[in-house]
């Protein structure tokens, strides 16, 4: 539903004026009863613009974390094709760790300078 749907609002609720009839209602019971619905309309309308900033938040929201899951996907791509060539069997010990956070360091320093140590 968007605004355009609704016919009604409090303001044209308010402003409406009705044409007199000798067999009419009692103009301050309709007024009242007007009252309590331009009270409702109110509120409904509050509702209705919280309602639609907290939806685009939310879509928002959901956008950057498909950006995520994007950018999470090729990396995991890109991480899983550097240790594919490592085998189950080899043995991880302390110099191979001490190696790989050299690399990483080394990489890290790369990406400042500008350069993308993957297409090196």
């Amino acid at each position: 539903m968007d605004e355009n749907s609704i016919n009604l609002n409090s303001t044209k609720i308010y402003e409406k004026v009705f044409t007199p009839n000798v067999k009419g209602y009692d103009p301050e019971e309709v007024d009242a009863f007007l009252d309590e619905i331009i009270a409702d309309y109110l509120a409904f309308e509050k509702y209705y613009r919280e309602s639609r900033d907290y939806i685009r938040e939310l879509e928002d929201s959901v956008r950057k974390e498909k950006e995520n899951v994007r950018t999470l996907t090729v990396d995991n791509a890109k991480l899983s094709a550097r240790v594919e060539g490592i085998k189950e069997g080899d043995n991880v010990n302390m110099s191979n760790i001490e190696y790989i956070q050299r690399i990483r360091r080394l990489e890290k320093a790369l990406y400042r300078l500008g350069v993308d140590p993957s297409k090196i």
